[in-house]
C-alpha cells in the first residue's frame, strides 16, 4: 500500500524505552508531531535494572522540564569500593561525587522502571504512545513512510525513528528492503541484571565492584533496594543471539555465591549468595558490542542501541542514545524551519550529518566501555597486574574518570533551541556552553 502523505511533518518512533521516550519529549518541544509504536502490551514500568544519566544528559532533562522530578527520583551514588572476589578491598574512591565536581550536575542513577514512568507520565500527550504495536513491515516512498503492525493496523508519517534497541526491527526491515546485510554486534561477555532487597549491612549511596578473572559484579546500594549486574566472560565471542532461561540465570548466580562484600566491620561480609536470595527481578543476556555501518536509509533513521552497543560498566550506553536524540532533533528542527516538507534526498543529508556528528564520540564510548570491562575482569595478565597493583596507587577510579570518561562528557551537546535554566559549571568545561533564553 502506498504511503499517504501526512498533512504535517510527523515522525513514527519505534520503541518504548528511555531513548524513545526522550525523543518524544524533544520532538514535542521542537514542534514536531510524532507517535510511538511499542511492541509490548505495557511499557516496562515494573521491572528493569539500574540506568545512569551522566551530567551532559542531565542538561537535557533540565531543558525538557524534567530536572526537578528527576532530582526527586534518582538514587544518589557518591562512593565506589573496588574489591577482590574474597571481599578484600583494592581501593575506595569518591568517583561519583567527583563526576558532579567535574561537570556541575550529578551522576543520576535510576531504577529503569522509575525513569520510564517519569518520562511517560510527563509527556504532553501520553495517548501518542500506542502499545502492542509490533512493526512487521515498512514501506518507504517519495511522499512518506507507512508502517504495518502485527495487528494489521497501519500508520503513516514523514519519517520513522528506530529507537527499538539492539535487536531493532526497524534496522532489520530497512536492511532487508534495501538488500543490505549487517551483523554488527559481537558478545564477549554475558550479564545478569536485576535488583534485590537492600542488605542493611552495606553502605548506601555506594557502588561495590568485584574485580576478578573473567568475572565482575557491580552492586549499587540505594536506600530501599540494591541493583546488580554480574558480568561473566563467555568461552568465546559470538554473534549469535542467546535466549537464556531462568534456570540459566540461577545456575550463573549460584556459581559465584561465595563472592563477598565487606560491611565495614572487621571480618563481616555479605555474600553474593545472600544478595541473590533477596532477588526481586533479574534477566540474563549477552552483552553486545559494536557500531552499525548504516544508520539511516531513505526516511528511516536509527538511534540508541539500534546503532551502537557497548558493555554497561561505564553507563555510557543509554547516554550515547540520548546524545543521538539531541543531535538528530537539532538537525531536523533546523531543516524543517527551512523546508517544512523535505524530500528523501534532503532527509538523507540531514540523517547523514547526524551520523557524522555522533560517530566518533560513539566509537570512543564503545572503546572506553570495552576497555574498562576487560580491565576489571582481568582479561589478560597485564590487566590483572595493572588493576591490582598499579591503579590503586594512582587513584585509578578518579584518574580513569578524568582521562577517559570526562572528555566524553565534555563533548555533550544540548538541544540548541531550549533554555538551560539550571546550567551548572564544573572543573571540566563543556565544549558547547549553556543555551540561554535569548539563544533559544
Amino acid at each position: 500500500m502506498a504511503a499517504e502523505k501526512p498533512e504535517n511533518f510527523r515522525a513514527i518512533i519505534v520503541g518504548g524505552g528511555p531513548v524513545a521516550l526522550t525523543a518524544a519529549h524533544a520532538l514535542s518541544q521542537a514542534g514536531i508531531d510524532y507517535i510511538i509504536l511499542e511492541r509490548r502490551k505495557a511499557l516496562d514500568t515494573d521491572s528493569g535494572a539500574s540506568v545512569a544519566i551522566w551530567p551532559h544528559n542531565v542538561r537535557l532533562l533540565d531543558q525538557l522540564g524534567l530536572y526537578e522530578e528527576a532530582e526527586q527520583t534518582y538514587m544518589p551514588v557518591l562512593n565506589k569500593w573496588n574489591l577482590r572476589r574474597d571481599g578484600t578491598v583494592l581501593s575506595k574512591s569518591n568517583m561519583f561525587e567527583a563526576i558532579g565536581i567535574n561537570h556541575g550536575h550529578p551522576w543520576m542513577c535510576f531504577h529503569r522502571a522509575k525513569l520510564i514512568n517519569m518520562l511517560y507520565q510527563r509527556l504532553p500527550d501520553p495517548s501518542k504512545v500506542l502499545l502492542d504495536k509490533e512493526v512487521v513491515s515498512i514501506e518507504n516512498t517519495a511522499n512518506g513512510v507507512t508502517v504495518t503492525c502485527a495487528d494489521k493496523t497501519t500508520h503513516s508519517a514523514s519519517i520513522i525513528i528506530g529507537a527499538d534497541g539492539v535487536h531493532s526491527s526497524v534496522r532489520r526491515l530497512v536492511n532487508e528492503a534495501s538488500g543490505k546485510t549487517e551483523d554488527p554486534f559481537m558478545s564477549s561477555y554475558r550479564g545478569l541484571y536485576g535488583y534485590a532487597k537492600r542488605s542493611p549491612e552495606l553502605e548506601p549511596a555506594t557502588l561495590y565492584e568485584t574485580h576478578s578473572a573473567n568475572l565482575t559484579i557491580q552492586l549499587i546500594v540505594a536506600e530501599q533496594q540494591q541493583h546488580f549486574l554480574v558480568y561473566e566472560r563467555l568461552p568465546k565471542p559470538t554473534r549469535e543471539r542467546t535466549r537464556y532461561t531462568e534456570e540459566d540465570a540461577n545456575a550463573l548466580a549460584k556459581k559465584y555465591a561465595d563472592v563477598r562484600f565487606p560491611t565495614g566491620k572487621d571480618g563481616e561480609f555479605v555474600t553474593w549468595g545472600d544478595i541473590w536470595a533477596q532477588k526481586q527481578w533479574s534477566v540474563l543476556a549477552n552483552l553486545e558490542e559494536g557500531i552499525v555501518k548504516n544508520w539511516h536509509d531513505g526516511r528511516a533513521v536509527l538511534v540508541g542501541d539500534a546503532v551502537h552497543k557497548m558493555t554497561p560498566n561505564t553507563g555510557f550506553g543509554m547516554n550515547s542514545g540520548l546524545q543521538g536524540v539531541a543531535q538528530l532533533v537539532n538537525r531536523l528542527r533546523a531543516q524543517l524551519k527551512q523546508t517544512p516538507d523535505p524530500d528523501v534526498a534532503t532527509l538523507s543529508r540531514v540523517f547523514g550529518e547526524y551520523q557524522a556528528a555522533r560517530l566518533s564520540n560513539s566509537k570512543e564510548a564503545v572503546e572506553v566501555s570495552g576497555l574498562y570491562t576487560r580491565l576489571v575482569a582481568w582479561n589478560n595478565p597485564v590487566w590483572r597486574f595493572t588493576d591490582q597493583y598499579l591503579l590503586p596507587y594512582v587513584k585509578g577510579d578518579n584518574t580513569s574518570l578524568n582521562v577517559l570518561m570526562s572528555p566524553i562528557v565534555q563533548k555533550g551537546v544540548p538541544l540548541d533551541f531550549l533554555e538551560e535554566k539550571r546550567f551548572k559549571r564544573g572543573t571540566y568545561a563543556y565544549h558547547t556552553g549553556p543555551v540561554t533564553a535569548s539563544a533559544a
